[in-house]
């Protein structure tokens, strides 16, 4: 009888002894699976949710299966999430003004072109039904790699010696006004250059053309904006602090950002005045991304080698509140991305977002927000 307990018992041992090795081995699977799960972005030092997969409880009763668009964290219904992106050179000269469509766009580069004159990569989810979208003008290096991080349709009209040498070494999807003319035109009422025009209808039909449905770039981290609940009547004025001055060479292109506390967004001035693009609407932004990028002149027209590709400083704004950091873009074809000097990845507000590159000579002033 004894001996027959002593087996038993040895079983029991034995058995307890498989399930604590199964046990284990499920708590492995399910780690690893979480750790696969997610995925890395450039350096690996940090790792994001795909924004589909962003906590559902803050999403609004009347859309709960509602996801998070990978291009400015905005919630859509599943399956719009992720649209193939445009990305359109819009100029910037004054006789380019009012723009169309800069209001509209998603995310927005600024950056010299050159002689002091700064130039829009304004990049379109899809989706809108924008009727007129530019005055589209030529594309520089910069703008080339900085489309090519979002594998976007680049449209444009021709470009710099150095940018249509990329294009075509870099096979860039690419839809140059010289090559198609259909899918622009030229505003008679408006003088040349400055008159050449798109429209979402015709981006739309030339990504059905190329079967361009989905997106494959890796999505930024979003957030919902701030409780402005509670905040006083006077909170919906522009305030005197809570701004970014960026004093680009001329009077002309210098831009200031003015934080706006009751839709806890900034609004654009340009030359002293408001910017307000063709539909009448004022240029807003959730985010403003000041990037320091290291550039200088290679020609007689004034063009400019920009060092885009590499890391270097720079300054995310928002909820009223500007934090120094740096921005990392490894490769070409890798997306621009920034952090925080503790290492972790910038979280932005859902909505649109400015980014301003600019060279280290160039005097940029950043007030903070300071509530009355």
């Amino acid at each position: 009888m004894e001996k027959k307990d002593g087996k038993n018992k040895k079983k029991r041992a034995k058995w307890l002894w498989i399930t604590a090795i199964f046990a284990l081995a499920v708590f492995a699977a399910v780690l690893v699976y979480a750790v696969l799960s997610y995925r890395s972005v450039i350096y690996g030092e940090v790792n994001i949710v795909p924004n589909n997969k962003i906590d559902k409880q803050t999403v609004k009763k009347e859309c709960s299966d509602c996801v998070r668009r990978y291009i400015d964290g905005v919630y859509v219904k599943p399956g719009e999430e992720n649209p193939y992106p445009s990305a359109v050179i819009i100029e910037n000269h004054p006789d380019a003004r009012p723009q169309f469509g800069l209001a509209q766009a998603n995310l927005v580069y600024e950056a010299e072109a050159e002689g002091g004159i700064t130039r829009f990569l304004a990049i379109f989810a899809g989706g809108q039904n924008l009727k007129k979208i530019g005055p589209v003008r030529s594309a520089r290096p910069y703008f080339v790699g900085w489309a090519r991080g979002l594998s976007a349709l680049f449209a444009h009209s021709g470009g710099s010696p150095e940018a249509l040498a990329q294009i075509a070494q870099e096979n860039i999807f690419d839809l140059n006004e010289f090559y198609n003319e259909k899918y622009f035109w030229r505003d008679k009422s408006k003088n040349a250059p400055h008159n050449l025009f798109t429209s979402s209808e015709k981006l739309d039909k030339y990504l059905e053309l190329k079967n361009k449905k989905q997106g494959t770039f890796l999505s930024w981290r979003f957030k919902d904006d701030e409780n402005r609940e509670g905040l006083s009547s006077e909170a919906s004025e522009l305030s005197p602090v809570g701004g970014i001055a960026i004093n680009f060479k001329s009077p002309e292109f210098a831009v200031k950002w003015k934080y706006d506390a009751r839709n806890n967004d900034y609004v654009r001035y340009m030359g002293g005045q408001a910017h307000i693009d063709a539909s009448g609407k004022d240029i807003r932004a959730k985010n403003i991304a000041i990037m320091y990028v290291k550039a200088r002149v290679i020609d007689e027209k004034l063009r400019l080698k920009m060092e885009y590709i590499g890391t270097g400083k720079a300054f995310i704004c928002l909820d009223g509140k500007c934090e120094e950091g740096e921005w990392r873009k490894k490769t070409d074809a890798s997306r621009i991305r920034f952090y925080k000097k503790n290492g972790k990845e910038f979280i932005f507000n859902a909505g649109i977002t400015w980014i301003e590159a600019v060279r280290p000579e160039i005097n940029v002033i950043i007030t903070p927000f300071s509530p009355q």
